[in-house]
């Protein structure tokens, strides 16, 4: 059967640092060892981005189409894409593990992990958030361009239901609340997104 492999990006305005408190909540207390879990964790996500239009300044939406064989390998191809722009992950919740960086470590504004008292190189502007699903059938996600695109591909995303919902990875940074990327650094690991 079709499988749909989705990788949806938001960069927003670094005001939106609640967003950034509603990703660690949901990572910390989702049950991602169940389809259920999962799911919720996809419509809390997606409803999180959605209630803060406001602060979204980039986006980029990549969708293919693929068979159930090669669809594990292209969901962790893109996984691994994301996650490897990180120098160090400070919370993950996978099947129901979760695990977080110790508490003494601070990070860098690209996410990474550096010793306590650093000082960040740059006041920072924004933060990006990314969602990559894997769905059974055809996602028919539009092609972002505006702001309406990008509200109509997350009630999409966040509208999978549980029983098609074969795969999701929700990525964020920086992780810490407060902290930002700087203009550079998001042209420098987020070269597709788009202005909205």
């Amino acid at each position: 059967p079709p499988v749909s492999v989705a990788r949806l990006q938001v960069g927003l305005l670094s005001q939106a640092r609640d967003l950034q408190v509603d990703l660690n909540r949901i990572a910390e207390t989702a049950n991602t060892g169940t389809s259920a879990g999962l799911t919720k964790v996809l419509q809390e996500t997606t409803l999180s981005l959605l209630r803060n239009p406001e602060y979204w300044a980039y986006a980029d939406l990549e969708s293919d189409q693929t068979r159930l064989l090669a669809a594990e390998q292209a969901f962790n191809q893109l996984a691994i894409a994301e996650r490897s722009k990180f120098t160090g992950e400070t919370l993950s919740n996978v099947s129901a593990q979760l695990s977080q960086a110790a508490a003494r470590a601070k990070l860098n504004s690209t996410g990474g992990l550096v010793a306590s008292g650093a000082i960040p190189d740059a006041p920072g502007e924004y933060i990006v958030a990314t969602v990559l699903v894997a769905s059974q059938g055809k996602l028919n996600l539009p092609k972002i361009t505006s702001e309406d695109d990008v509200r109509e591909a997350l009630i999409k995303i966040g509208a999978i239901s549980s029983e098609q919902l074969m795969a999701v990875e929700v990525l964020w940074t920086p992780q810490k609340t407060g902290e930002t990327l700087t203009a550079d650094e998001m042209v420098a690991e987020y070269p597709n997104l788009q202005l909205v």
